[in-house]
C-alpha cells in the first residue's frame, strides 16, 4: 500500500470520487468536510488530505484532518493501516484524536503506540444510521428555515448541542460564526415552532455528490431541556429528512451510542443502523 498526501480539497475530492462512490455513506464525512473547504464555506487552521493507493494505483482508502480537529478515517482494509499510521506520525505528530470505524480505529491506535508516548483514551462511540422508510410523527407545530434574525439563538443552541454531546465548553470564533451564517444563508438550518416560539433545531451538512448519487448528513439536532419529551426533535428530524429525500439525496446521521433516547427516536422514524465509529483521544503524558 502507498500513502499519498494531497495539496488541496479539490484534488482530494477528484482523487477519491470512485472510492467514495463505492461507499458513499461511510465516506460522507470526508466528502462533506472537503466540499465545505473547497467551496470556501469553512476554514480551519491547517489541512491534511491522505489517500491510500493499492499496487494498481487505485484509491482504496482515505483520511483527513482539519486542525484543530482530529483525524477522520475512511473505510479501508486493515493492511493499509501500518503505512497510514507511519505517514500520519511523520507529517502530523500532534493530532488530538482519531475517529473511524471501531475495528480500524482500534488497529490504528495499537500501531500508533510505536510512534508516540502519548496516552490513548477511549472516547465517544457513535452509531451510523441511514433512513429507510421514513415515518412522519404527528406533532403539533410547524417547520421553517432559520433566518439571519435567528442567528443568536441558532449559535447558542449549536454551542449547547456540542456541550451536550462532548461535555466540553467550546469557544466559537469568527470562523465558526461565518460558517453558521453560511449555513443559514444556504437554508441548511431548520427550526420547529409552536406558534411564534422556536422549540427545536436541526441542520444538515453540504450534500456530497458521488458517482452513486447524493448523500446528505443530518446534524446537529437539538431540543433544549425545557422542550424535551414532546416530540419536537422527532418532528423536525422527520421534516428535514423528508425534505432531503425529496431533493433526491440519501440521508444519514450519527447518534451518540450511549444516548438511548435519541437512538430510539431515529429508529422509530425509520433510520436503519449501519455501523459504529469510535473516537480515541490522545493525551500528552505528564
Amino acid at each position: 500500500m502507498q500513502i499519498e498526501r494531497l495539496d488541496s480539497p479539490a484534488q482530494f475530492l477528484t482523487a477519491t470520487s470512485n472510492y467514495r462512490g463505492l461507499d458513499p455513506i461511510r465516506t460522507n464525512v470526508l466528502g462533506s468536510v472537503a466540499t465545505s473547504v473547497a467551496q470556501d464555506a469553512r476554514q480551519y487552521d491547517e489541512y491534511w488530505w491522505w489517500i491510500v493507493l493499492n499496487n494498481a494505483g487505485d484509491v482504496v482508502g482515505a483520511a483527513i484532518r482539519t486542525a484543530p480537529f482530529g483525524l477522520q478515517l475512511g473505510p479501508m482494509s486493515e493492511d493499509a493501516i501500518p503505512a497510514l499510521v507511519a505517514a500520519v506520525a511523520r507529517a502530523d505528530p500532534n493530532f488530538p484524536w482519531i475517529m473511524g470505524r471501531e475495528s480500524l480505529a482500534e488497529l490504528f491506535v495499537a500501531q500508533y503506540r510505536a510512534f508516540s508516548t502519548r496516552r490513548l483514551r477511549r472516547g465517544r462511540k457513535s452509531l451510523l444510521y441511514e433512513i429507510g422508510d421514513l415515518v412522519i410523527p404527528e406533532v403539533e407545530g410547524s417547520y421553517r428555515r432559520a433566518t439571519v434574525d435567528d442567528l443568536e439563538l441558532v449559535a447558542q443552541w449549536t454551542d449547547d448541542f456540542h456541550y451536550f454531546i462532548d461535555g466540553v465548553v467550546r469557544e466559537p470564533d469568527e470562523r465558526d460564526r461565518a460558517f453558521l451564517l453560511e449555513r443559514i444563508a444556504s437554508g441548511s438550518m431548520k427550526l420547529w415552532c409552536r406558534g411564534p416560539v422556536i422549540v427545536a433545531m436541526a441542520g444538515h451538512a453540504n450534500p456530497v455528490a458521488t458517482p452513486s448519487g447524493l448523500v446528505t448528513r443530518v446534524g446537529p439536532v437539538f431540543t433544549p431541556a425545557e422542550n424535551r419529551g414532546r416530540g419536537y426533535g422527532s418532528a423536525i428530524t422527520a421534516a428535514l429528512s423528508a425534505e432531503l429525500l425529496g431533493s433526491g439525496s440519501r440521508v444519514m446521521l450519527y447518534a451518540n451510542a450511549e444516548n438511548a433516547t435519541s437512538n430510539g427516536v431515529y429508529q422509530r422514524l425509520g433510520y436503519r443502523l449501519l455501523d459504529d465509529v469510535i473516537q480515541f483521544d490522545l493525551v500528552t503524558s505528564e
